[in-house]
């Protein structure tokens, strides 16, 4: 759902809110053995998006999701209104008010105020105990944090197992409190002074936010999953305007959307592309198309809608913060002086990130990130060449790493400050990260693929349950640098 949504309109980029049978088994124990130190520890895993979990008015006749779903056939009439208004006023502004009306239908409901509280009756289904209290979790779908949760439970027993869902939507820092509350919960459960925890995806900033509001003493084992740790490029791109569309990133990214097995349509995208014919529709999006439109679809939707989650601004890159507020709120301060007094708390947070984390490592916090690469990212902004897993760039999942643009290398020539810390393919250089010799990158990793019964799966906790320190040199199986083909599946690179 996140892809279609992505690639149906800019606001979604910003939405942009997996035992290897072939290698032999050594001293580790396998994924879901319990050992003496991790059997009791209660784990805890933070989700990222759930458009399926956000509920208007619930429980009422108008119950509906949030998010009232594209419809092809009603999505074409759209299209054809739009142009027709648009022709008929011989307008821009009219064909994107079509457009715009219609985004609102869908997703007008996720909107927030001016303040960042949620604008409509938005409820989310909260687990406030452990796992074993609650009977629609126990038979989970397969896929994604479900699939983790699903093994979890596997591992160590529902009454061991909490589950963070939320509105992503709203302040990580109230989201901090409550995360807080359940960890406070699993310690009294399990009478253990530290947990286990999974954040997956914008999980990374509820939790960041949570080190930020009450430190690390209660964390054992702590795993970045394909998340926002460290911000996006995407946000920051778009909260400041720098909409735009390059003809080799978008005919990279159509290719990966088709596939390897649609020949065919390969063919036919290539060939375009060669003709040039992608290059002229990109000339005429980002000469016609983006200004002509840019404003209005800023002012009839994306501001008050994706502008208005206080989520999207803690995702928001330091450098590029200042840039974005003017952007999107100049001469409107007073208006939406709630919102902009939280957004500089999130960077107050974004500020003390790296120290954070550093701290929790020096007092015996194991910190582990695990990304993907390799796929491409929505290329409708300045930054639509970044690598990353096809929902998030690869660079701001490592906790920051050197990546080369989608499709590219570092260049033969390229040298890393630490060869051991450049990929085989040339491709990342970990040699800037904060955590090196615990982050992982894995060439072809879905997002958040570690759907339950998988390879990911398995490395997953196979890091989570290691009863002693964990590096990247500690199991022969995963090292630093992996290749996944199938998004979920694991070998070792050549």
């Amino acid at each position: 759902m996140m892809k279609k949504l992505i690639s149906f309109l800019l606001a979604l980029t910003i939405i942009a809110g997996t035992a290897l049978p072939c290698f032999a088994a050594g001293a580790e124990p396998a994924a879901g053995a319990k050992t003496a130190e991790t059997a009791g520890i209660p784990f805890v895993l933070i989700r990222g998006m759930n458009f399926d979990g956000l509920t208007y008015k619930k429980g009422t006749p108008e119950e509906q999701n949030t998010f009232a779903g594209v419809d092809a056939g009603e999505l074409i009439g759209v299209i054809f209104k739009a142009i027709g208004s648009g022709l008929i006023h011989f307008s821009w502004e009219a064909f994107g008010e079509v457009v715009c009306d219609y985004c609102n239908k869908i997703m007008g409901h996720m909107a927030c105020d001016e303040n960042g509280n949620s604008k409509y009756d938005v409820t989310t289904d909260n687990y406030e105990k452990a796992v074993a209290n609650y009977p629609e979790l126990l038979d989970t779908s397969s896929a994604d944090e479900m699939g983790i949760l699903k093994r979890a439970i596997e591992i160590y027993g529902a009454e061991n197992v909490y589950y963070y869902n939320y509105d992503w939507r709203l302040d990580p820092l109230m989201h901090a409190d409550k995360i807080n509350t359940l960890v406070n919960t699993a310690l009294a459960d399990s009478g253990k002074d530290k947990v286990n925890l999974v954040c997956c995806s914008m999980g990374g900033i509820e939790t960041v936010s949570y080190l930020y509001k009450y430190g690390h003493d209660k964390i054992n084992r702590l795993v970045f999953l394909s998340s926002t740790v460290s911000g996006t490029h995407v946000t920051t791109d778009l909260l400041s305007g720098h909409v735009t569309v390059t003809a080799k990133w978008l005919w990279i990214y159509l290719k990966q959307l088709i596939g390897k097995d649609n020949k065919a349509l390969g063919l036919l995208v290539d060939g375009l592309y060669k003709i040039k014919l992608i290059d002229g529709l990109c000339n005429f999006v980002n000469n016609k198309f983006v200004p002509n439109l840019i404003d209005t679809v800023y002012d009839s939707f994306l501001r008050d809608t994706f502008g208005t989650m206080p989520s999207v601004w803690a995702l928001v890159l330091p450098e590029g913060y200042n840039e974005c507020i003017k952007y999107m709120f100049s001469g409107k301060e007073d208006k939406y002086a709630g919102l902009i007094a939280k957004t500089k708390e999130y960077q107050k947070v974004a500020a003390k990130r790296e120290s954070l984390l550093k701290a929790a490592a020096e007092d015996g916090v194991s910190l582990c990130f695990i990304a993907g690469y390799n796929s491409s990212c929505i290329p409708v902004y300045t930054g639509g060449g970044c690598n990353g897993d096809a929902i998030l760039e690869a660079d701001r999942m490592l906790c920051v790493a050197k990546v080369a643009d989608v499709g590219s290398d570092l260049g033969k020539d390229y040298k890393a400050a630490n060869p051991e810390l450049l990929s085989p393919d040339r491709v990342v250089d970990l040699s800037g990260v904060l955590f090196p010799d615990t982050t992982w990158a894995v060439n072809g990793a879905r997002h958040v693929g570690c759907d339950y019964g998988s390879q990911m799966s398995d490395f997953l906790f196979t890091v989570v349950n290691h009863k002693g320190d964990v590096t990247v040199k500690t199991f022969k199986q995963y090292p630093r640098f992996m290749i996944s083909d199938t998004g979920t599946d694991i070998r070792l690179p050549g």
